[in-house]
């Protein structure tokens, strides 16, 4: 039975939607817990005289703005292709990225510029009473326990975006102990310990934003992959019997996932067939062992190193196989008689494979005659190598 790869679509609809699944139920876990976890910290905090812990908590609200943005791109990145987007919707969950990456650096310019001011000042605030250190201490647990629920997701659907909304729960988190440390040194009378910590936090938000603002905007400019990953495609493409070399290995990125164009060379005797299926080979080969890589482009190449000196552009089968059907005609024989064979390459070659009705016809001219006779009918002929072969009877 012959085989018959299946289509990458194929392979990979169901796992698309049980990955639309799994990452739309850990965004609604986030944004539950972001609900609850700000009014307790506002009311807790509002009870306790912390400022830090109010607007902690309204920073766990304002995340639930970023997690309508997950669920947004997961929603409208996760749908298939279409004709109006024919490579799919996955730049939605890249602009999602994009998007998340702005409002973390926000948050840390924030951040940042309010605890300056505060050390700066020397501003001091109420003394927290201990519920809020209870409060602090169980957000920290919940958002670190998020973090890892979230990147565990994230990286077996191999998701920027949701590896972004991860780090923005450890963001959280820290928060919290900057909440943590800063009541209870207020407590102890180190009123700075709340703002000095809180910088500490926004230096690593914004070096979390930046490098997912790096990474997002790298995919949006069709940046390539790094060279020691092309070159573990290469070797598994040459792993194929018949890819004779990759000529041309692009790469760019799309929602997480590797889109990749091969240009790859093969025995110019290849039947086109039978070239087409060494591509579908290596399509196969590269997305069954790399789960990372989405779409393939495949281009078949001549060896390029004899190329011919005739312009690409102009296709000498018509004018060629007129000029054969007239020669043949004066033997009585026809095109069904004749199949044509060219190898592009310098100078093109050209093999005439001639029906056993054409045994009379060799028998009597040789082949210096008929290529004679078949330059008067096309000249353009005698720059060719051309061959004449006789099949073997059926």
């Amino acid at each position: 039975m012959p085989l018959k790869p299946k289509a990458p679509d194929q392979l990979t609809t169901t796992a698309r939607a049980v990955g639309r699944y799994a990452a739309t139920r850990v965004t609604l876990v986030g944004a539950l817990a972001d609900l609850l976890l700000g009014l307790l910290k506002i009311i807790t905090g509002v009870l306790g005289h912390s400022a830090a812990l109010i607007a902690d908590g309204i920073h766990s609200l304002s995340d639930l703005a970023t997690d309508a943005i997950v669920l947004i791109s997961i929603r409208l990145g996760g749908r298939a292709a279409d004709h109006s987007h024919p490579f799919g919707h996955r730049r939605i969950e890249t602009l999602g990225t994009l998007l998340l990456g702005f409002i973390l650096l926000a948050v840390a310019v924030s951040l940042f510029w309010q605890n300056t001011v505060s050390l700066w000042q020397g501003q001091l605030s109420p003394t927290p009473a201990w519920p809020v250190l209870l409060v602090a201490a169980m957000s920290w647990l919940i958002k670190e326990g998020l973090f890892w629920y979230t990147i565990k997701v994230a990286r077996a659907m191999n998701s920027a975006l949701l590896s972004a909304n991860a780090w923005h729960s450890r963001s959280d988190a820290f928060s919290s102990i900057v909440v943590l440390v800063g009541a209870g040194g207020a407590m102890l009378g180190f009123w700075w310990l709340d703002a000095a910590a809180a910088l500490l936090v926004a230096v690593l938000i914004t070096a979390i934003s930046l490098q997912l603002l790096k990474r997002s905007l790298a995919e949006l400019i069709d940046t390539a992959i790094p060279e020691s990953q092309q070159q573990s495609y290469r070797q598994l493409i040459l792993q194929t019997q018949g890819i004779l070399a990759v000529n041309e290995l692009r790469s760019r990125t799309s929602g997480g996932k590797v889109l990749l164009e091969l240009k790859l060379e093969v025995s110019p005797r290849l039947s086109a067939s039978e070239a087409h299926w060494l591509g579908m080979q290596v399509k196969q080969h590269l997305q069954q062992q790399f789960g990372e890589i989405g779409d393939i482009l495949v281009h078949i190449n001549s060896p390029a190193k004899t190329p011919p000196l005739v312009e690409a552009t102009q296709n000498i089968r018509p004018a060629l196989m007129t000029a054969l059907n007239q020669l043949l005609r004066r033997y009585q024989l026809d095109a069904d008689d004749v199949e044509l064979i060219l190898y592009y390459q310098q100078p093109i070659q050209a093999n005439f494979l001639l029906s056993s009705k054409a045994q009379p016809l060799i028998d009597r001219l040789s082949a210096s005659e008929l290529l004679q006779q078949l330059h008067q009918l096309w000249p353009p002929a005698a720059q060719l190598e051309i061959r004449f072969y006789l099949k073997k009877a059926d």
